[in-house]
């Protein structure tokens, strides 16, 4: 019984990493066309239900690649749209969205600039 839940779990697994691989090489091909809506919504996918996989961190560099592109071609509207899209899809589930989580960061930030100047304002009274 437990060999046979074993093979089942190989097979799934097997089975996932050629959906993955699948899922990657169109998205390719769609980008390579010039049909980029179609390439972004297949890297979106395999960020989004595969995540710490090789394809998930190439459909993230190719995302990144393409704002560039974007960026680069004047068309900064859709650049934009990628980066936040990436901000989103990488926001931390801790927060519900990325505004909380932009604040949060925002927070964290003051706090170690807030922490900074007091240790400064410290070590200036003790040469006093």
């Amino acid at each position: 019984m437990a060999q046979a839940e074993e093979t089942r779990k190989t097979v799934l697994e097997q089975i996932e990493a050629a959906r993955r691989g699948a899922i990657l090489r169109q998205c390719v091909a769609q980008e390579e066309d010039k049909h980029y809506s179609e390439a972004i919504d297949g890297y979106r996918q395999i960020i989004e239900h595969y995540p710490g996989t090789g394809e998930e961190g190439e459909a993230r560099e190719r995302m990144l690649d393409l704002a560039y592109l974007f960026e680069s071609d004047g068309q900064t509207y859709r650049a934009k749209h990628l980066y936040g899209l990436l901000e989103m899809l990488y926001t931390p589930q801790r927060h519900e969205n990325i505004q909380e989580a932009r604040r949060a960061r925002v927070k964290e930030i003051l706090g170690d600039i807030h922490a900074q100047k007091k240790a400064e304002e410290e070590r200036e009274a003790e040469t006093v």
